[in-house]
């Protein structure tokens, strides 16, 4: 499908808004759009690289990247993108279901997409996140606001699963992205991988969807971003628990079908352009 041929498809809401960026989406919803090219920061994601680090180097650089975030990314989320978010309640209401982390999933829909979750739950977390995106200029901030590499062996895979295992011990929040892969300013949900859905069941943590919708750019904010990016509120919905009791399969695909439908609803999408399941379920 063309992008116009997806848009056709998708359905909406009445008063929902759908960003006319001009951008040609992929055919196959797999499809990264955007690969770094410039390799600035390379390393090797072996068994040797720190997927869990308890340093002072570590944590000292961490602070900064967040107080960064604070005082400087979150205020330009609000002057550039006019960022507001909806239902904060459900941050108070379960505060107690919450005190041993939970796993927050959203739409990958821009490059400040990891900061708006955090600007809404007001919680740190640790991310999986596809190496060669960290090895770039980003490098330092992708590491340091929580990104761990997804390795590609058996050996350092053993340390990944372990750099988790040993954060949720510790009670830390983690945030995935169930589509995997970034689309600009896209409205249909792709399809959703099982990795936040077997991590859920894995560690009997909660799962929180967000989803990030758009508004026309209008007003004073005409003045700080670009005429044909929309304006961002980021919605809370409601938690979903998994049941450790039911088959792990069962469960992650339960899990994932009430996220998919809740996240479409939040998004105003009545008809969405692709399944929940991908055709390759990694």
């Amino acid at each position: 499908m063309t992008t116009e041929e997806q848009y056709k498809k998708l359905k909406v809401t009445p008063g929902t808004y759908v960003p006319n960026t001009g951008i040609e989406y992929p055919e196959d919803p797999s499809i990264r759009m955007v690969r770094p090219t410039k390799f600035t920061h390379p390393f090797v994601m072996d068994e040797n690289y720190p997927y869990y680090e308890d340093n002072f180097h570590y944590w000292l650089n961490y602070v900064l990247d967040y107080a960064k975030f604070w005082f400087l990314v979150h205020p330009l989320l609000r002057i550039i993108y006019g960022l507001k978010v909806e239902r904060n309640d459900i941050m108070k209401r379960y505060k107690k279901e919450f005190k041993n982390g939970a796993i927050t999933i959203c739409n990958h829909c821009f490059r400040w997409d990891v900061p708006s979750v955090i600007a809404a739950t007001r919680k740190h977390f640790w991310i999986p996140m596809i190496g060669e995106n960290m090895m770039t200029d980003d490098y330092w901030h992708m590491k340091y606001i929580g990104g761990i590499p997804v390795p590609s062996t058996m050996a350092a895979m053993k340390k990944y699963n372990e750099a988790f295992d040993k954060h949720h011990e510790l009670g830390h929040w983690f945030h995935v992205f169930p589509e995997g892969i970034n689309w600009k300013w896209y409205k249909p949900l792709k399809p959703f991988y099982k990795g936040a859905f077997s991590m859920a069941y894995k560690y009997n943590m909660p799962l929180l969807p967000l989803y990030i919708n758009y508004r026309p750019r209008t007003g004073i904010y005409k003045l700080f971003g670009k005429k044909d990016e929309p304006l961002l509120t980021i919605s809370i919905g409601e938690p979903i628990f998994p049941d450790t009791t039911k088959p792990r399969k069962v469960e992650v695909d339960r899990l994932r079908d009430i996220a998919f439908e809740q996240m479409l609803k939040m998004a105003g999408i009545v008809e969405n352009v692709w399944p929940c399941k991908p055709e390759k379920d990694a």
